[in-house]
């Protein structure tokens, strides 16, 4: 019974590992793409926005990678720094309607960031 369990709690990691490492796998560019892609379905974004969205999501994303390069966890005020930044650059690309719905669907990641902590961020 301890080896079935043993097995068991061994094939539950491994999937868990393997799942976690499949978006620490993926390129800046991957990812970049991935994020420009949801930004173009989820604010219509124009093909002259797009091209410059992507721009600012690769730069953005290879300095990710850079920070996260020694395998330490970055440091928090770098990377709102840098999420900052990113945003700065991307307000005057877009609408005032898409910016304002940018800011929703980045309050509703906030939300379910928060909801996935210990404690559901109480």
């Amino acid at each position: 019974m301890k080896k079935l369990i043993a097995f068991f709690v061994a094939g539950l990691l491994s999937t868990t590992l393997t799942f976690a490492q499949n978006d620490q796998g993926r390129s800046p560019e991957d990812r970049a793409q991935r994020q420009t892609e949801q930004l173009i379905k989820e604010l219509n974004l124009s093909t002259e926005q797009a091209e410059k969205v992507k721009a600012l999501s690769d730069d953005r994303m290879k300095q990710m990678q850079e920070m996260r390069a020694n395998g330490a966890r970055p440091d928090r005020q770098k990377m709102r720094e840098l999420q900052e930044n990113y945003e700065a650059k991307l307000k005057p690309v877009l609408t005032t309607e898409q910016w304002t719905k940018y800011e929703k669907i980045r309050e509703e990641q906030r939300n379910r960031m928060r909801d996935r902590r210990p404690g559901g961020g109480n």
